[in-house]
Formats: structure tokens, C-alpha cells, sequence
């Protein structure tokens, strides 16, 4: 399974990643919280922000690829970047993408690290991010928890 995959390819930190299926409708930051909620982690309410599909993808792409406090190689990039679209494909389009902090500035072309960076975390880790995808039906969850 592709969310099992993704897991096994980052080799450090801790690394969540699920297809939630929601069969009620709600608004999408209430089922962000009760997806994330779902896999143990905690829910952000009003502190999700919300993201663009290719900010997401980015993110995405970003956190399972580098390491969060070194920004060590863990994943390739083009590896990353094929993983993480193949797992937005699994996701009813349209979708509404969210993540705790800027994190789509720190893994931009511009970024070379995280310092001075803020977020709203989601675990006990030291640094944690990700997305959140919210579709009909749905939701992805990539989560990776990092120590520095």
C-alpha cells in the first residue's frame, strides 16, 4: 500500500501517513481535526492553515524528503515529489489542503533552513509538520515528527 511505502521510505523521525476515510460532511478543518484526531495526534481547530495544492505538494514533497531540523537528505526530491503526488491522487478532487505553519516559505527554492521558523505543533516532538488534505469521502494525512 502506497501509505505503508511512504513510511518505510523515510528512514528517520516518525512518519504518519494515512487515507482517513470520512463518509459525513462537514467543514474541512473539522474533518482535518477529526483525521489527524484519528491517528493520535492533535487537532489544530482554527490553527490550520490553509494551503494551495502546489504549496502542498511542495510541503509534502519537503517533509518526507528532508530532515525537519538539519535538512539532511532523507528521500530523493524526485522520489519525494512521485510518492507525495500519488498519494494526493488518492484524494477526491476538489480537496482543501492544510498544514501548521509556513512551512511552503521553508521548503521553498529561496529557504536553505528552518531557524527562527515558527509552527503550531501537532505532537510532542521538537518539530512536526505536514499536510492535511480534506476531500469527499476522505482525507490524507502526512505527518512526519523530527528531533533536533
Amino acid at each position: 500500500m502506497l501509505t505503508d511505502t511512504i513510511i518505510a521510505k523515510r528512514t528517520s523521525g516518525r512518519v504518519t501517513c494515512a487515507l482517513v476515510p470520512q463518509p459525513q460532511w462537514a467543514k474541512s478543518r473539522i474533518l482535518a481535526d477529526q483525521a489527524v484526531e484519528s491517528l493520535g495526534l492533535r487537532a489544530l481547530g482554527d490553527g490550520w492553515l490553509e494551503v494551495s495544492e502546489s504549496d502542498a505538494l511542495r510541503i509534502a514533497a519537503g517533509v518526507l524528503g528532508r530532515d525537519l531540523a538539519t535538512n539532511a537528505v532523507i528521500v530523493p526530491a524526485a522520489e519525494a515529489d512521485a510518492l507525495v503526488s500519488d498519494l494526493l491522487a488518492m484524494v477526491p478532487e476538489p480537496f482543501t489542503c492544510f498544514t501548521n505553519g509556513d512551512w511552503a516559505d521553508v521548503f521553498g527554492e529561496e529557504s536553505q533552513h528552518t531557524n527562527g521558523f515558527s509552527f503550531d505543533p501537532l505532537t510532542e516532538s521538537a518539530l512536526d509538520a505536514g499536510i492535511v488534505c480534506v476531500g469527499d469521502g476522505v482525507t490524507a494525512v502526512l505527518w512526519v515528527e523530527d528531533e533536533d
